[in-house]
């Protein structure tokens, strides 16, 4: 799966820019198909499980940025973000700083990756 997001590619998520790394490009990939089967499952993924199983080099609180670069990759696809199946352990919900409504966008991923799912 190719990324919609280019390396050196500068965005400004929620007003602050954001040059997307190499790291974030080889994490984006590993991310998205992850993220694509909690969606399949119509669960959820804590901040914690997601950077063991992909071996992030990221601290747990500090998954913001490359969520919404992930964010923007699936506006770009035209497609619901997948950072709304990132949640915390504690609460099982999304951080503060997610933008929009995040039932709704989980809705929506399950709706959309559910139905995919259905028809292979």
């Amino acid at each position: 799966m190719s990324l919609h997001l280019s390396l050196g590619e500068k965005i400004a998520p929620k007003g602050r820019i954001l040059t997307v790394s190499e790291l974030d490009v080889a994490t984006l990939a590993d991310m998205r198909p992850l993220l694509i089967e909690v969606a399949r499952s119509r669960g959820t993924i804590s901040y914690s499980a997601l950077i063991k199983a992909l071996d992030l080099p990221h601290a747990t609180n500090g998954l913001g940025r490359i969520l919404d670069l992930l964010s923007e990759d699936c506006s770009r696809r035209d497609e619901p973000s997948l950072a709304a199946l990132v949640v915390s352990q504690s609460t099982g919900e999304v951080g503060e700083a997610f933008w929009g409504n995040p039932a709704s966008e989980r809705k929506l991923v399950y709706q959309i990756w559910g139905e995919i799912a259905e028809a292979e």
